[in-house]
């Protein structure tokens, strides 16, 4: 991908919410797979001056600051001798809380918490016809973490159904929210528990049924997920993916299957006891 395909494709990603600069740096510095230049000053003002140039960015002021985004990978703390992440050490920091739009009349869709509040500043940063009129210096002196980059309804809608899905389909304002959170969460997916639970703070069967349709019409991913809680109980959740960013990982049950298989291989006449497989696999009776 080129270069400055791959900066639209992290300002699309993040939403309706847009990014801020230094957030967008730290996307592009971490992206997998790696952004393929150098993010020294001059990339950063060529990379700023496209951005401006592009009719599908327009430029908001937020009514305050917004915290640099946090990315933490919770697939490093994942045992790989049982699939379960240990939750002690995930603790992300949300820099974009869930303020659903609804019903927009433009056809906007997306969750923005200062939609109404933020002030449309393209005309200050570039002329009517897409020349930069505010170098990446100015720009961060005069607004600082107070400016995000937006991209157009058509551009964030793209990136989020894939190069194969259908621009014509349509999503409740409530599951566009939903696969754009995904989509945001990158290779590292959102669980379905926490968006029920914190994010969109909705009843479990509510957010199975709006998840539905994103599984219906093929954007997104699911995979059995086990969080190990500091009180050593074991939650299980979904790991929801958009399509682009899926990877097959092992569950805990994948893992328990194929030590099973590989024991049975071994046993006399290829079987065993409930009582001995539980006790060479080290697990309770109620994993058995």
């Amino acid at each position: 991908m080129d270069p400055l395909d791959i900066v639209m494709d992290e300002v699309a990603l993040e939403g309706l919410d847009g990014v801020t600069i230094l957030s967008l740096w730290i996307r592009l510095e971490k992206r997998n797979p790696a952004f393929p230049r150098n993010l020294d000053p001059c990339t950063k003002e060529f990379i700023w001056k496209s951005l401006v140039s592009n009719h599908e960015v327009d430029f908001f002021e937020l009514p305050q600051e917004r915290a640099d985004v946090v990315l933490v990978d919770r697939f490093a703390d994942i045992d790989p001798d049982t699939g379960i992440q240990e939750a002690s050490h995930w603790d992300r920091v949300d820099s974009y809380p869930v303020q659903i739009l609804l019903e927009d009349k433009s056809g906007i869709q997306g969750s923005c918490v200062f939609f109404k509040e933020r002030r449309n500043v393209t005309p200050i940063i570039r002329t009517t016809n897409l020349t930069p009129c505010v170098m990446l210096e100015d720009a961060f002196k005069r607004w600082g973490r107070k400016l995000v980059m937006v991209a157009s309804q058509r551009l964030r809608f793209r990136v989020l159904i894939g190069d194969g899905g259908d621009p014509d389909l349509k999503l409740t304002d409530h599951s566009y929210c939903i696969l754009e959170r995904v989509g945001r969460a990158r290779w590292q997916g959102e669980l379905q528990r926490d968006l029920h639970s914190c994010s969109f703070k909705t009843d479990a069967r509510k957010m199975h049924y709006l998840r539905k349709s994103l599984t219906q019409n093929d954007l997104i991913t699911m995979q059995s997920h086990v969080l190990r809680l500091a009180s050593g109980a074991q939650q299980h959740s979904i790991l929801l993916l958009l399509k682009r960013f899926h990877v097959d990982r092992r569950s805990k049950y994948d893992i328990l299957m194929e030590l099973t298989s590989n024991l049975l291989s071994e046993a006399p006449n290829h079987t065993a006891s409930m009582i001995t497989l539980r006790d060479q696999l080290r697990v309770c009776i109620r994993t058995v």
